[in-house]
């Protein structure tokens, strides 16, 4: 399990506090911005009831997820740049003791940031995504349950794809990161020609690693495509449905599809984060 390196948990057992502050603020934030689509059709009801008690319901959801998130933004830097600080010292202390050459130093300090960054952006972007998912999908099935279930089925082939992915990722990362070790002894070197063929080389892994996270992206739409046209027919056919329950399943719809644009980057990420943890977690164990 990921967050049983010994990495992972040295950084959560330290900052474990500060982490679930910063958390709490991310989950509701999501929650606020999950009941947008809820309050903005009561707030047409209301209107064309002539009444504007619908106002009230809609202020509450955005200003709440703007304001929540202005304050959660604030405090993401001052939480996880005392993280990376942390963690670089600890490394590089580790790595002189260990009498590691300084062009793995440099390029693990780098390799850190991503650690941090999996805390600071990629944790709270899986957690959001799975509560807008679910969450989508649950109000969905409130306005209409036929609709949702039409959806889950479409996009579940989508997540097997995402699978073989993630295992080519995971082989292509590790190559990508070898070559960011190498960095500073090839350029020691001074030879232009290794330097070229090194630059050459990163290059080439670059750009596989990017093709597989475009190409998954794009395969994973394709499934979100249909599943918004299918929805929105559905919906057409759907005479019951009111002015403010056709706005706010249109929201859903749309929060559930784009609940699914976390997949191919996050894939990505996770592939990155293991194999840093894996050069790294000597330095926290014991």
């Amino acid at each position: 399990m990921l967050f049983q390196s010994p990495l992972l948990r040295s950084i959560v057992q330290l900052h474990r506090w500060r982490l679930v502050l910063v958390y709490s603020l991310n989950l509701l934030e999501e929650l606020a911005y999950l009941l947008i689509p809820a309050a903005a059709g009561m707030l047409i009801n209301s209107f064309l009831s002539g009444k504007g008690w619908g106002l009230a319901a809609f202020a509450v959801a955005y200003l709440g997820w703007q304001g929540t998130a202005t304050f959660r933004r604030i405090l993401d830097t001052y939480v996880f740049s005392l993280i990376y600080t942390q963690v670089v010292e600890r490394t590089v202390s580790h790595h002189k003791e260990a009498e590691i050459d300084t062009g793995t130093i440099n390029a693990r300090i780098e390799l850190l940031k991503t650690v941090v960054e999996f805390f600071e952006v990629d944790l709270p972007f899986l957690v959001k995504s799975l509560l807008t998912m679910f969450g989508a999908a649950a109000l969905l099935f409130f306005y209409n349950s036929k609709l949702a279930l039409v959806c889950i089925i479409i996009i579940v082939p989508s997540l097997i794809l995402n699978y073989f992915f993630g295992r080519k990722m995971t082989l292509v990362t590790e190559k990508v990161n070898n070559a960011y070790e190498q960095q500073v002894d090839v350029i020691e070197t001074k030879s232009l020609p290794e330097v070229k063929t090194y630059l050459q080389q990163v290059r080439r892994l670059n750009i596989q690693k990017s093709n597989l996270e475009a190409i998954n992206f794009g395969l994973i739409e394709i499934f979100v495509f249909f599943m918004i046209v299918v929805s929105l027919y559905i919906i057409c056919k759907t005479p019951e449905l009111n002015y403010g329950s056709i706005v706010a399943t249109y929201g859903y719809i749309l929060r559930l599809a784009y609940s699914f644009d976390f997949i191919p980057h996050l894939t990505a990420r996770l592939a990155t984060i293991r194999d840093v943890i894996g050069r790294l977690g000597e330095v926290y164990e014991g």
